[in-house]
């Protein structure tokens, strides 16, 4: 017997009835969360997770992403964000990444909760901020850490933490003046620089690591949409994506390839309480496309460079399909029509 709309919003608000009880898409005789909190990150279910972070520039910030005009672009929507927003819910159609997540994991805390920059009550653990480039996640880190160590809320050494580093995009729109300044190389120490950090002050962490989305594809979208290249062009993108397209190209492989160089040293193997994962969707990234084969534009906000919120929620799938796959089955390109996949394994995979 089903719950009445009114009783189930109500029962859903006071905790006493779970995303995972409303809308258990899973096989309901497993298990998705240890007996007792694992003290090996090898033997992480996902509903083992209780706190999620992002770190990141303007796409993890979710910027533009319920924006109504070009003018609104700048506006910081954090709670939609794929990585790190959880603004509704799994079961009322929000498929962010934490969002999926609180299905197994009821607990779960530390996702931005709507608008607002960094700073701001909503923001929570989504530590990105818009305009921010690779040298920054160092910082970014440092400022997670304290964060989370002064919240009353949590228990910093026991709980499990997933963080969510997504950086390299606003550094393309930045190269075109300072190729060495920008370079793969120079990507790779920094982006090290921000692990070891987490490694040595952030107890029970798995790290995404996402490859970085190649911009030079929204050439295409600046064609057909004048607006769209004014608002790159001279609102968010030092760079012109025209005269750059191949070289935005060229750096985003660039800083994937460093990111898997980086993982693949071992450099952080072999602990127990720590981990990074490489997760490829954005290597081999294509425009979604509508009927007549033009791009999507409503996959994007409107400045054609930022994503919309529905796009969010697309890549909030693949996130979590990216993290449940072994290396060999992670997807390398993103599809809007794929489902969320329920855990295949017993638990996260923790390879490259």
């Amino acid at each position: 017997m089903g719950f009445p709309a009114d009783l189930l919003t109500t029962l859903i608000l006071v905790g006493l009835l779970t995303p995972s009880a409303c809308y258990n898409f899973c096989n309901s005789s497993r298990s998705y969360m240890s007996l007792h909190v694992p003290t090996n990150i090898r033997q992480l279910r996902v509903g083992d997770i209780s706190l999620v972070a992002g770190l990141g520039d303007s796409f993890t910030v979710a910027n533009g992403a319920r924006s109504t005009t070009l003018f609104r672009v700048h506006e910081e929507y954090r709670g939609d964000s794929f990585s790190a927003g959880g603004r509704g819910s799994y079961e009322y159609g929000s498929t962010t990444f934490p969002n999926i997540l609180r299905v197994f994991s009821r607990h779960l805390y530390g996702y931005a909760l709507g608008p607002g920059n960094v700073t701001s009550f909503n923001a929570r653990f989504n530590m990105a901020e818009a305009g921010a480039a690779f040298r920054h996640m160092p910082v970014q880190a440092r400022r997670l850490i304290y964060k989370m160590k002064n919240d009353p809320y949590i228990d910093f050494q026991n709980d499990w933490k997933i963080v969510n580093l997504f950086t390299g995009q606003h550094d393309q729109c930045m190269a075109c003046a300072n190729m060495t300044k920008y370079s793969p190389a120079i990507y790779k120490n920094t982006v090290r620089e921000t692990l070891d950090i987490l490694k040595e002050n952030l107890p029970r962490t798995l790290v995404n690591l996402i490859e970085p989305f190649n911009l030079g594809l929204i050439e295409e979208m600046m064609r057909l949409d004048p607006f769209c290249y004014y608002a790159s062009r001279f609102l968010e993108c030092d760079c012109d994506i025209f005269t750059n397209k191949t070289q935005m190209q060229q750096l985003a492989s660039g800083y994937g390839r460093a990111l898997r160089d980086l993982v693949k040293t071992g450099r952080y193997d072999g602990n127990n309480t720590f981990a990074v994962v490489i997760q490829p969707f954005f290597r081999n990234f294509s425009l979604p496309r509508n009927g007549p084969g033009i791009p999507d534009a409503l996959f994007f906000a409107h400045d054609c460079l930022h994503f919309s919120s529905s796009s969010h929620g697309v890549l909030g799938i693949a996130l979590w399909n990216s993290m449940l796959s072994m290396p060999a089955d992670k997807a390398t390109n993103v599809h809007v029509d794929t489902n969320v996949m329920c855990p295949s394994t017993e638990y996260i995979p923790i390879s490259n």
